[in-house]
C-alpha cells in the first residue's frame, strides 16, 4: 500500500508497506495515543486509539463502574456510581 523507504515503523507507513491504521498494533506517531490492536473500548485503549479515561463514554474494566461523559443522578463525575 506504500513504501515510504525507512525503517520507521509509526509512521504513515509501517515496516510492511501497509498504510499506517488505528487498530494495527503500532502507535503512529503524533496521531495515536495508543495501539493495542484491537477494537474492544473497554479495555486501556480506545477503539480510536486514544487512552481510556473516565468521561470517554465506555466504561475501562476493573477502573470504573460507570461513565456517562459527565456527572449524572447514577455516575459521579470521577467515573463512581452514585451514592
Amino acid at each position: 500500500a506504500c513504501d515510504d523507504g525507512n525503517d520507521v515503523d509509526n509512521d504513515a507507513c509501517t515496516n510492511t508497506c501497509a498504510a499506517a491504521s488505528c487498530g494495527d498494533g503500532v502507535v503512529e506517531a503524533g496521531v495515536e495515543d495508543c495501539d493495542d490492536a484491537n477494537m474492544v473500548d473497554t479495555d486501556d485503549c480506545t477503539s480510536s486509539c486514544l487512552t481510556a479515561k473516565c468521561g470517554d463514554g465506555f466504561v475501562h474494566a476493573g477502573v470504573e463502574t460507570c461513565d456517562d461523559k459527565m456527572e449524572t443522578k447514577t455516575c459521579d463525575a470521577d467515573c463512581t456510581a452514585a451514592q
